[in-house]
């Protein structure tokens, strides 16, 4: 299997590039994309003042020297960037950018291009999901699906699974935890996509769109997540879930 892993940054890319180069079944490449408003001057001065500032600037030194990485400084949607993902018959992305995805860029993937989205879909798609599922007392979690060109509205999940997050101590460390799980999450669903015969879930309409929480929803939502770790920790009966 033939993966990119489409990200803006190579800090960013390094934890799933970590997470699936042991497997010697996947072809793994790194294609750097502009960030969206990113002319390709500021994006290559961009990928080279993180490397000299940022940690890891081995590890991708290393990454570029095995010629595994992939330099697309023009929008995704730009047809030389089309036609250079074409060039590389990829088979699945991983979506590591701040990119909107368009179809012609969905279409250069012959499975699709993955998300792990910080949300139990198809219930919680959109912004601020996590909050949203805080606030109304459900289950915060992480749902692996192949993407179209809508917000959250791919069809095939390959994996979905709620992750407690009970143990945090404020809705930006909660959020992190979810977000530094996606490497994880990824080579999983990679996995049960290498079966041969994976055992999609259905991302139907039935859920709902939401939107970015306001300050005040904000702060009811910290509170409902601290009560929720206070909860946890007093009672006998319960303990907390591994993210495994």
């Amino acid at each position: 299997m033939r993966i990119a892993i489409l990200a803006n940054t190579l800090p960013a890319a390094l934890p799933i590039y970590s997470e699936l180069n042991s497997n010697s079944e996947v072809e793994l490449l790194v294609a750097l994309c502009s960030p969206p408003g990113h002319s390709p001057l500021k994006s290559v001065i961009g990928h080279l003042a993180r490397w000299l500032v940022k940690a890891g600037r081995w590890q991708s030194l290393r990454l570029a020297l095995s010629g595994r990485l992939v330099l697309c400084p023009r929008p995704l949607d730009h047809p030389k960037t089309l036609a250079r993902l074409n060039d590389l018959k990829l088979d699945v992305g991983l979506h590591k950018t701040g990119n909107i995805y368009r179809q012609p860029t969905i279409d250069c993937f012959g499975v699709g291009i993955l998300n792990a989205h910080i949300g139990v879909l198809p219930r919680y798609r959109g912004r601020s999901v996590m909050e949203w599922s805080l606030l109304e007392n459900q289950p915060t979690g992480i749902t692996v699906f192949f993407i179209d060109a809508g917000i959250d509205s791919g069809a095939r999940i390959v994996l979905s699974e709620e992750i407690n997050i009970s143990h945090c101590k404020s809705l930006v460390e909660a959020k992190q935890y979810l977000f530094n799980l996606d490497a994880r999450f990824y080579r999983r669903a990679v996995d049960l996509l290498m079966t041969g015969n994976p055992d999609f879930g259905l991302n139907d309409s039935g859920g709902q769109r939401y939107y970015v929480m306001s300050e005040l929803f904000e702060k009811v939502t910290e509170q409902c997540l601290l009560l929720q770790g206070r909860e946890l920790s007093g009672s006998p009966n319960l303990t907390r879930e591994s993210e495994n």
